[in-house]
Protein backbone atom coordinates (compact mmCIF):
# COMPACT_ATOMS: atom_id res chain seq x y z
CA UNK A 1 0.00 0.00 0.00
CA UNK A 2 1.43 3.92 -1.19
CA UNK A 3 2.58 5.58 2.04
CA UNK A 4 2.65 9.26 1.86
CA UNK A 5 4.27 11.75 5.00
CA UNK A 6 2.00 14.84 5.65
CA UNK A 7 4.80 15.69 7.97
CA UNK A 8 8.45 15.90 8.43
CA UNK A 9 10.81 18.31 10.48
CA UNK A 10 13.97 17.47 12.16
CA UNK A 11 14.15 16.34 15.94
CA UNK A 12 18.02 15.82 16.30
CA UNK A 13 21.41 15.16 14.83
CA UNK A 14 24.04 12.80 16.48
CA UNK A 15 27.39 12.42 15.10
CA UNK A 16 30.34 10.44 16.50
CA UNK A 17 34.23 11.19 15.15
CA UNK A 18 33.18 13.79 12.33
CA UNK A 19 35.40 16.48 11.47
CA UNK A 20 36.58 18.29 14.12
CA UNK A 21 33.66 16.94 16.57
CA UNK A 22 35.56 13.83 18.25
CA UNK A 23 33.69 11.14 20.17
CA UNK A 24 29.63 11.15 20.37
CA UNK A 25 28.52 14.92 20.05
CA UNK A 26 24.40 14.86 19.80
CA UNK A 27 22.16 18.02 19.89
CA UNK A 28 18.42 18.76 19.66
CA UNK A 29 16.38 20.57 17.33
CA UNK A 30 13.28 20.64 19.49
CA UNK A 31 12.85 23.19 21.83
CA UNK A 32 11.74 23.17 25.45
CA UNK A 33 8.29 22.45 24.44
CA UNK A 34 9.64 19.45 22.43
CA UNK A 35 8.56 21.41 19.25
CA UNK A 36 10.89 20.94 16.10
CA UNK A 37 12.53 24.30 15.67
CA UNK A 38 11.76 26.14 12.83
CA UNK A 39 14.53 28.73 13.41
CA UNK A 40 17.76 27.08 14.65
CA UNK A 41 21.15 28.81 15.04
CA UNK A 42 24.48 27.03 15.36
CA UNK A 43 27.23 29.66 17.09
CA UNK A 44 30.77 28.95 17.36
CA UNK A 45 34.43 29.66 16.30
CA UNK A 46 35.53 28.95 12.89
CA UNK A 47 36.64 25.57 12.49
CA UNK A 48 34.51 24.97 15.14
CA UNK A 49 32.36 22.23 13.52
CA UNK A 50 29.22 24.30 12.57
CA UNK A 51 29.84 23.47 8.66
CA UNK A 52 30.15 19.75 9.84
CA UNK A 53 26.54 19.86 11.56
CA UNK A 54 24.88 21.29 8.81
CA UNK A 55 27.18 18.88 6.08
CA UNK A 56 26.10 16.16 8.15
CA UNK A 57 22.32 17.00 7.68
CA UNK A 58 22.61 17.50 3.90
CA UNK A 59 24.69 14.34 4.01
CA UNK A 60 22.08 12.36 5.67
CA UNK A 61 19.07 13.68 3.53
CA UNK A 62 20.90 13.32 0.13
CA UNK A 63 20.43 9.69 1.49
CA UNK A 64 16.68 9.17 0.47
CA UNK A 65 17.98 9.82 -3.24
CA UNK A 66 18.89 6.15 -3.84
CA UNK A 67 19.12 2.52 -2.49
CA UNK A 68 22.56 2.43 -3.41
CA UNK A 69 25.22 5.22 -3.07
CA UNK A 70 29.26 5.51 -3.93
CA UNK A 71 29.78 7.45 -1.54
CA UNK A 72 28.31 9.37 1.23
CA UNK A 73 29.99 12.96 0.65
CA UNK A 74 31.83 13.10 3.92
CA UNK A 75 35.59 12.21 3.94
CA UNK A 76 35.31 11.25 8.05
CA UNK A 77 32.64 8.39 6.93
CA UNK A 78 34.03 7.69 3.35
CA UNK A 79 38.10 7.65 4.81
CA UNK A 80 36.87 6.75 8.26
CA UNK A 81 35.12 5.20 10.57
CA UNK A 82 32.61 8.12 11.77
CA UNK A 83 28.90 8.25 12.33
CA UNK A 84 25.92 10.31 11.63
CA UNK A 85 22.56 9.79 12.64
CA UNK A 86 19.87 12.24 11.36
CA UNK A 87 16.67 12.17 13.32
CA UNK A 88 13.20 13.94 11.93
CA UNK A 89 10.00 13.58 13.26
CA UNK A 90 7.33 12.57 10.53
CA UNK A 91 3.93 12.05 9.94
CA UNK A 92 3.01 8.80 7.60
CA UNK A 93 -0.17 8.01 5.95
CA UNK A 94 -1.07 5.14 4.50
CA UNK A 95 -5.05 6.10 2.83
CA UNK A 96 -6.44 4.04 6.30
CA UNK A 97 -4.56 5.73 9.06
CA UNK A 98 -2.08 8.98 9.68
CA UNK A 99 0.87 7.85 12.78
CA UNK A 100 3.59 9.93 14.01
CA UNK A 101 6.96 8.23 14.18
CA UNK A 102 10.76 9.29 14.98
CA UNK A 103 12.57 8.17 11.69
CA UNK A 104 16.41 7.83 11.85
CA UNK A 105 18.30 7.88 8.85
CA UNK A 106 21.82 6.07 10.36
CA UNK A 107 25.14 6.58 8.17
CA UNK A 108 28.36 4.49 8.51
CA UNK A 109 29.68 1.53 10.14
CA UNK A 110 29.19 2.29 14.18
CA UNK A 111 24.72 2.03 13.39
CA UNK A 112 22.74 3.22 15.59
CA UNK A 113 23.87 5.85 17.67
CA UNK A 114 20.69 7.01 19.71
CA UNK A 115 18.00 4.69 21.00
CA UNK A 116 14.92 7.43 21.77
CA UNK A 117 13.39 6.06 25.13
CA UNK A 118 9.89 5.92 25.43
CA UNK A 119 9.67 9.14 27.51
CA UNK A 120 11.58 11.04 24.53
CA UNK A 121 9.14 9.57 22.13
CA UNK A 122 6.37 10.62 24.09
CA UNK A 123 7.30 14.16 24.86
CA UNK A 124 7.67 14.30 20.90
CA UNK A 125 4.28 13.01 20.14
CA UNK A 126 5.46 10.31 18.23
CA UNK A 127 4.26 6.25 18.67
CA UNK A 128 7.88 4.95 18.25
CA UNK A 129 11.56 5.03 16.82
CA UNK A 130 11.76 3.84 12.78
CA UNK A 131 15.45 3.30 11.66
CA UNK A 132 16.47 3.37 7.91
CA UNK A 133 20.34 2.71 7.71
CA UNK A 134 22.72 3.09 5.36
CA UNK A 135 26.08 1.09 4.77
CA UNK A 136 28.26 -0.82 3.21
CA UNK A 137 27.89 -4.57 3.73
CA UNK A 138 31.21 -7.38 4.05
CA UNK A 139 32.72 -7.44 0.35
CA UNK A 140 31.00 -4.22 -1.07
CA UNK A 141 32.00 -1.39 -2.14
CA UNK A 142 28.79 0.39 -2.79
CA UNK A 143 26.61 2.46 0.02
CA UNK A 144 23.37 0.53 0.25
CA UNK A 145 20.39 0.96 2.20
CA UNK A 146 20.11 -2.26 4.46
CA UNK A 147 16.98 -4.18 3.90
CA UNK A 148 16.75 -5.11 7.73
CA UNK A 149 15.59 -0.96 8.17
CA UNK A 150 12.03 -0.68 9.33
CA UNK A 151 9.38 -1.75 6.39
CA UNK A 152 7.76 1.63 6.98
CA UNK A 153 10.75 3.72 6.93
CA UNK A 154 11.64 1.69 3.60
CA UNK A 155 8.09 2.52 1.98
CA UNK A 156 8.81 6.14 2.96
CA UNK A 157 11.96 5.88 1.13
CA UNK A 158 10.77 4.19 -2.06
CA UNK A 159 8.36 7.25 -2.47
CA UNK A 160 10.99 9.69 -1.83
CA UNK A 161 12.56 8.12 -4.94
CA UNK A 162 9.51 7.59 -7.05
CA UNK A 163 9.11 11.15 -6.95
CA UNK A 164 12.54 12.70 -7.45
CA UNK A 165 12.22 14.41 -11.10
CA UNK A 166 8.54 15.61 -11.05
CA UNK A 167 8.63 19.34 -12.28
CA UNK A 168 8.15 22.07 -9.49
CA UNK A 169 5.18 23.80 -10.78
CA UNK A 170 4.51 26.38 -7.77
CA UNK A 171 6.16 28.78 -5.58
CA UNK A 172 6.59 28.56 -1.89
CA UNK A 173 5.85 24.86 -2.47
CA UNK A 174 2.20 25.25 -2.60
CA UNK A 175 -0.26 22.58 -3.09
CA UNK A 176 2.32 20.27 -2.82
CA UNK A 177 2.54 17.05 -0.35
CA UNK A 178 5.03 17.05 2.58
CA UNK A 179 8.07 15.03 0.65
CA UNK A 180 11.16 16.71 2.53
CA UNK A 181 13.69 18.96 0.36
CA UNK A 182 16.94 20.24 2.23
CA UNK A 183 18.22 23.27 0.55
CA UNK A 184 21.81 24.06 1.60
CA UNK A 185 23.57 26.81 0.55
CA UNK A 186 27.37 26.74 1.70
CA UNK A 187 29.04 29.62 2.46
CA UNK A 188 30.53 30.01 -0.97
CA UNK A 189 27.93 30.88 -2.50
CA UNK A 190 26.41 33.99 -4.88
CA UNK A 191 26.11 35.11 -8.68
CA UNK A 192 29.07 34.14 -10.90
CA UNK A 193 29.96 37.66 -12.43
CA UNK A 194 30.86 36.52 -15.91
CA UNK A 195 28.21 34.69 -17.78
CA UNK A 196 29.11 31.20 -19.12
CA UNK A 197 27.06 31.66 -22.46
CA UNK A 198 24.54 29.26 -24.46
CA UNK A 199 21.83 30.77 -23.63
CA UNK A 200 18.81 28.81 -24.40
CA UNK A 201 14.94 28.25 -23.17
CA UNK A 202 15.31 25.42 -21.19
CA UNK A 203 14.31 24.33 -18.14
CA UNK A 204 17.03 24.84 -15.61
CA UNK A 205 18.90 22.50 -13.16
CA UNK A 206 17.46 21.58 -10.13
CA UNK A 207 13.78 22.97 -11.13
CA UNK A 208 12.16 19.38 -9.83
CA UNK A 209 11.98 17.90 -6.80
CA UNK A 210 15.15 15.95 -4.92
CA UNK A 211 15.41 15.64 -1.32
CA UNK A 212 18.49 17.69 -1.52
CA UNK A 213 19.18 20.59 -3.94
CA UNK A 214 22.97 22.36 -3.05
CA UNK A 215 23.19 25.94 -4.16
CA UNK A 216 27.09 27.20 -4.34
CA UNK A 217 27.65 30.01 -6.81
CA UNK A 218 25.09 30.16 -9.34
CA UNK A 219 25.87 31.32 -13.02
CA UNK A 220 28.76 28.85 -13.69
CA UNK A 221 26.61 27.18 -16.80
CA UNK A 222 23.41 28.80 -18.20
CA UNK A 223 21.34 25.79 -16.76
CA UNK A 224 22.47 26.64 -13.29
CA UNK A 225 21.91 30.27 -13.26
CA UNK A 226 19.10 32.54 -12.19
CA UNK A 227 19.08 34.65 -15.79
CA UNK A 228 17.79 30.92 -16.66
CA UNK A 229 15.52 30.50 -14.15
CA UNK A 230 13.61 33.67 -14.53
CA UNK A 231 13.81 33.06 -18.36
CA UNK A 232 12.15 29.70 -17.65
CA UNK A 233 9.28 31.44 -15.81
CA UNK A 234 8.43 34.10 -17.86
CA UNK A 235 8.66 31.39 -20.94
CA UNK A 236 5.84 29.71 -18.90
CA UNK A 237 3.51 32.18 -18.17
CA UNK A 238 2.42 31.01 -14.48
CA UNK A 239 3.00 34.28 -12.25
CA UNK A 240 6.21 32.74 -10.82
CA UNK A 241 8.59 35.41 -12.63
CA UNK A 242 6.49 38.17 -11.72
CA UNK A 243 6.55 37.01 -8.35
CA UNK A 244 10.29 36.54 -7.92
CA UNK A 245 10.45 40.03 -9.32
CA UNK A 246 8.01 41.67 -6.37
CA UNK A 247 10.30 39.07 -3.81
CA UNK A 248 13.31 40.74 -5.23
CA UNK A 249 12.05 44.85 -5.38
CA UNK A 250 10.49 44.19 -2.00
CA UNK A 251 13.31 42.81 0.09
CA UNK A 252 16.23 43.22 -1.56
CA UNK A 253 16.00 46.81 -3.63
CA UNK A 254 14.04 48.15 -0.73
CA UNK A 255 15.09 51.96 -1.39
CA UNK A 256 13.92 51.99 -4.79
CA UNK A 257 17.10 52.92 -6.23
CA UNK A 258 17.31 49.94 -8.38
CA UNK A 259 14.36 47.62 -9.92
CA UNK A 260 14.33 44.03 -11.39
CA UNK A 261 12.73 44.61 -14.48
CA UNK A 262 10.62 42.58 -17.01
CA UNK A 263 12.76 39.47 -18.19
CA UNK A 264 14.17 40.87 -21.60
CA UNK A 265 12.99 37.78 -23.98
CA UNK A 266 16.00 39.00 -26.58
CA UNK A 267 18.80 38.81 -24.46
CA UNK A 268 17.28 36.64 -22.41
CA UNK A 269 18.21 38.13 -18.80
CA UNK A 270 16.80 39.23 -15.92
CA UNK A 271 17.97 43.01 -15.81
CA UNK A 272 18.24 45.56 -13.40
CA UNK A 273 17.47 49.19 -13.72
CA UNK A 274 19.75 51.82 -11.53
CA UNK A 275 17.83 55.19 -10.97
CA UNK A 276 15.69 54.40 -14.58
CA UNK A 277 18.72 55.13 -16.23
CA UNK A 278 21.22 52.60 -16.43
CA UNK A 279 20.74 48.78 -16.57
CA UNK A 280 22.83 45.66 -15.93
CA UNK A 281 22.83 42.28 -15.41
CA UNK A 282 22.23 40.51 -12.37
CA UNK A 283 25.74 39.47 -12.14
CA UNK A 284 27.04 43.22 -11.62
CA UNK A 285 25.02 43.75 -8.23
CA UNK A 286 27.11 43.83 -5.48
CA UNK A 287 28.21 40.94 -3.57
CA UNK A 288 25.68 41.14 -0.52
CA UNK A 289 22.70 41.94 -2.96
CA UNK A 290 23.83 38.79 -4.97
CA UNK A 291 23.84 36.66 -2.32
CA UNK A 292 20.31 37.99 -0.95
CA UNK A 293 18.79 37.58 -4.57
CA UNK A 294 20.26 34.12 -4.74
CA UNK A 295 19.10 32.82 -1.42
CA UNK A 296 15.38 34.51 -1.85
CA UNK A 297 14.66 33.55 -5.39
CA UNK A 298 15.91 29.99 -4.76
CA UNK A 299 13.78 28.86 -2.02
CA UNK A 300 10.86 30.64 -2.97
CA UNK A 301 11.25 28.46 -6.08
CA UNK A 302 12.87 25.29 -5.19
CA UNK A 303 11.02 24.61 -2.16
CA UNK A 304 8.19 21.64 -1.08
CA UNK A 305 5.94 21.90 1.59
CA UNK A 306 8.56 20.43 4.29
CA UNK A 307 11.92 22.48 3.65
CA UNK A 308 14.52 22.55 5.97
CA UNK A 309 17.02 25.55 4.33
CA UNK A 310 20.54 24.91 5.56
CA UNK A 311 22.62 28.61 5.33
CA UNK A 312 26.45 28.12 6.24
CA UNK A 313 28.09 31.61 7.44
CA UNK A 314 25.30 34.16 7.19
CA UNK A 315 27.25 36.49 7.36
CA UNK A 316 29.24 35.93 4.35
CA UNK A 317 29.49 39.19 1.95
CA UNK A 318 26.77 40.81 4.08
CA UNK A 319 27.74 44.01 6.28
CA UNK A 320 25.26 44.29 9.52
CA UNK A 321 22.00 46.14 8.06
CA UNK A 322 22.02 43.51 5.23
CA UNK A 323 22.70 40.51 7.88
CA UNK A 324 19.87 41.77 9.59
CA UNK A 325 17.23 42.16 6.90
CA UNK A 326 18.15 38.60 5.99
CA UNK A 327 17.57 36.91 9.77
CA UNK A 328 14.16 39.41 9.97
CA UNK A 329 13.28 37.68 6.23
CA UNK A 330 13.85 34.48 7.51
CA UNK A 331 11.64 35.02 10.63
CA UNK A 332 8.84 36.40 8.14
CA UNK A 333 8.53 33.44 6.25
CA UNK A 334 8.83 30.70 8.91
CA UNK A 335 6.07 32.87 10.38
CA UNK A 336 4.04 32.28 7.03
CA UNK A 337 5.03 28.88 5.44
CA UNK A 338 4.55 26.07 8.44
CA UNK A 339 6.36 23.80 6.59
CA UNK A 340 9.46 25.38 6.34
CA UNK A 341 12.64 25.83 8.46
CA UNK A 342 15.79 27.23 8.74
CA UNK A 343 19.11 25.96 10.44
CA UNK A 344 21.78 28.70 9.83
CA UNK A 345 25.46 28.87 11.62
CA UNK A 346 27.29 31.68 12.55
CA UNK A 347 30.18 33.35 14.50
CA UNK A 348 29.14 36.81 14.55
CA UNK A 349 27.35 38.09 18.18
CA UNK A 350 25.20 40.31 16.71
CA UNK A 351 23.41 36.89 15.09
CA UNK A 352 23.03 35.86 18.08
CA UNK A 353 21.23 39.13 19.39
CA UNK A 354 19.47 39.16 16.24
CA UNK A 355 17.92 36.04 15.97
CA UNK A 356 17.32 35.95 19.98
CA UNK A 357 16.59 32.48 21.14
CA UNK A 358 15.16 33.29 24.22
CA UNK A 359 13.36 35.17 23.15
CA UNK A 360 9.82 34.04 22.77
CA UNK A 361 7.79 35.09 19.11
CA UNK A 362 4.58 34.40 17.47
CA UNK A 363 4.28 31.92 15.04
CA UNK A 364 8.47 30.85 15.72
CA UNK A 365 10.12 28.23 17.39
CA UNK A 366 13.52 29.39 18.22
CA UNK A 367 16.51 27.13 19.32
CA UNK A 368 20.26 26.61 19.28
CA UNK A 369 23.18 25.39 20.16
CA UNK A 370 26.80 26.11 20.78
CA UNK A 371 29.74 24.03 19.13
CA UNK A 372 33.01 23.51 19.83
CA UNK A 373 35.99 21.29 18.50
CA UNK A 374 36.95 17.89 20.64
CA UNK A 375 39.86 16.28 19.94
CA UNK A 376 40.83 12.95 20.89
CA UNK A 377 44.38 12.23 22.91
CA UNK A 378 46.76 10.32 21.13
CA UNK A 379 47.24 6.73 22.26
CA UNK A 380 50.56 5.87 22.88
Amino acid sequence: MAIRSTHFALAGLTLLDVGPLRDTTSVSFLTAEHEPANIYLVMGPNGGGKTTLLEAIAAAMSMLGAAVHAKYGMPSLDEGNGGVQLDALIRLDDGISSETFILSIVLGSPGLLKNWTEPDLQAAGASSQLVLRYGIRPGSRVIERFADSDRQALDFADTIIAEIGEPTRSMFGTGSTAFPTLLYFPSDRGIARNSAGGQVIARPEQLSYAPVHVFGVDGATWASSLDNLFVWFAWLGDGREELCREIVNRYVFRDGSKTLLDVDRERLRAPVSVDGIVEHGLDQLSSGERQLVQLLVRIASHMSAATIVLIDETEQHLHLVMRRRLITLIKEWAKEHTGLSFYITSHQADSLRIVAPKIPEDGLRKFGCLVKPRFKASRQ
